[in-house]
């Protein structure tokens, strides 16, 4: 015969938990300290690998998750409608820059749209991207510098260009810069869309020339995880009737942004690094749960004879379980998130003396929900677990026994 007797278990473990501020500021401190154990590691984590992912962005080139290589404008609308793919960006590549300046300098001109230019960190920081049907241009620094052009607005200036193996001389008024990254390998210089055409049509280059690229459109994508992107992109291109293994009729290039350390993840996730991070998260909820554990069973302990006499009125060992769970929760309650915010302002003020020491990691402090939301969940699972042997503990008490103990 089954009792709805819920709200009075729930009651009875509020107000036995009221009776005990002492016991229950305890309680709180260690989850707190659990907390603050799991948000500090994951904060720094997390930091470096952000830091790690920033700074190699900027070796890259870009942030984009992945790309399709040297595609005609049809594939690329086509890639770009794909339900998988959450945002694009495209660009063109007309071809390189050439003549004396620019002997020890990798410089390339090209088309990009907003997306693009700011995927690949080419967004002016002063003036605009070119617009369509001027002859405007935007130039990092370095090209300006090469070039001898003093920065300013509406300044002309002259720039020799390989198209695909064709030399051209073109002037430009340069609408806008921004400050060219030491840790990027190549100088950009942006047209409009429309004087890419143009000179290409002038000098009677067919996309995709010679080299197999000039004048060729380039779809970077994001998808909605930095997982499993070269599977996404090879899932684009099956959807459609294309594959990026054979050279081929139907063969389209792909390129996956190694930056991302989910990317890397997703391809080396065999055995033993399995066993590695489950040996580590193991590990952490060790030390959380015998900072909890000792506590919660001090406390069930001491209230030993309140859960004997309870018994002897009918309290069953399964609701006495319930009772010292709900009592976890509650301090749960209190004790998490002040663990959070403690943790991480502590992994943020480790967070600049660990990557001062290590090579290619910017100073970013994370601040992902994803961190606070699995350093959360993590010191709850801890709490729960750590208070099951307690619980049973008191379950298993008889009042005899209880009496005797307490008066012992």
């Amino acid at each position: 015969m089954k009792v709805q007797n819920r709200t009075c278990v729930r009651r009875l473990s509020l107000r036995a938990l009221a009776a005990s501020r002492t016991r229950n500021l305890v309680a709180v401190l260690a989850i707190a300290l659990t907390a603050v154990l799991f948000t500090s590691l994951f904060t720094i984590a997390l930091s470096i690998n952000e830091g790690f992912q920033q700074a190699t962005f900027r070796q890259v080139g870009g942030y984009a998750h992945g790309g399709f290589k040297y595609i005609t404008e049809e594939q690329a609308e086509l890639f770009a409608s794909d339900p998988l793919v959450k945002a694009h960006g495209l660009r063109r590549f007309l071809g390189m820059a050439e003549g004396d300046a620019f002997t020890k300098d990798h410089v390339e001109v090209s088309w990009a749209d907003e997306n693009e230019a700011d995927w690949m960190f080419l967004a002016p920081t002063t003036g605009r991207l070119p617009a369509e049907g001027t002859d405007e241009a935007a130039a990092d620094t370095r090209v300006l510098e090469l070039l001898g052009v003093e920065p300013q607005l509406g300044a002309r200036f002259t720039l020799p260009i390989n198209v695909d193996g064709k030399l051209t001389e073109e002037t430009f008024t340069l609408c806008g810069w921004w400050e060219k990254d030491e840790a990027t390998f190549a100088s950009h210089v942006l047209l409009p869309e429309s004087r890419v055409n143009a000179i290409l049509e002038e000098l009677g280059v067919t996309p995709p020339g010679a080299d197999g690229m000039t004048g060729c459109r380039n779809l970077d994508v994001m998808f909605s995880s930095s997982l499993n992107i070269e599977e996404n992109l090879r899932r684009v291109l099956a959807n459609y009737g294309y594959q990026c293994d054979e050279p081929g009729e139907n063969y389209v290039d792909i390129g996956v942004n190694w930056a991302y350390t989910g990317a890397q993840l997703s391809m080396k996730l065999d055995a033993p690094t399995l066993l590695a991070l489950a040996g580590a998260l193991g590990l952490i909820l060790l030390t959380g749960y015998l900072i909890i554990y000792n506590v919660f069973q001090i406390s069930v302990a001491g209230d030993i004879r309140f859960y004997g006499l309870l018994k002897a009125i009918g309290t069953t060992p399964r609701q006495l379980r319930r009772i010292i769970r709900i009592q976890a929760l509650a301090l749960s309650a209190a004790g998490i998130p002040v663990g959070l915010l403690l943790g991480w302002l502590l992994g943020g003020a480790l967070v600049p003396v660990i990557t001062a020491r290590l090579n290619g990691v910017a100073p970013v402090v994370s601040a992902s929900p994803a961190l606070f939301a699995g350093a959360a969940l993590f010191a709850l699972i801890t709490v729960l677990i750590s208070c099951r042997r307690p619980g049973r503990m008191a379950g298993r008490v008889s009042p005899v026994e209880a009496v005797r103990y307490t008066e012992g």
